[in-house]
């Protein structure tokens, strides 16, 4: 997720179930959080690998229970 404040690789529940990826414990448990006091903590992590056109590699992601409502848009909505 990319936003005008930062980045953070995540991965939802809902992807790790559908492409079958392993799920282990996160080293250290850390939060991530949104616009207001609300965050979500952190807990376990999975390989993902990706690829676009001839770059592949192979990333840590933190699984994140979310649904599409809680995609933050950043501030670019402010200007529309």
């Amino acid at each position: 997720m990319i936003g005008s404040e930062g980045c953070v690789n995540v991965v939802t529940s809902n992807m790790v179930i559908k492409f079958g990826l392993n799920v282990v414990l996160y080293p250290q448990l850390y939060k991530v959080s949104w616009l207001n006091s609300a965050s979500i903590n952190v807990k376990e992590r999975c390989l993902v690998s990706i690829q676009f056109a001839t770059y592949s590699d192979e990333i840590w992601s933190g699984l994140v229970t979310m649904d599409v409502g809680h995609i933050i848009l950043g501030k670019s909505w402010l200007h529309d």
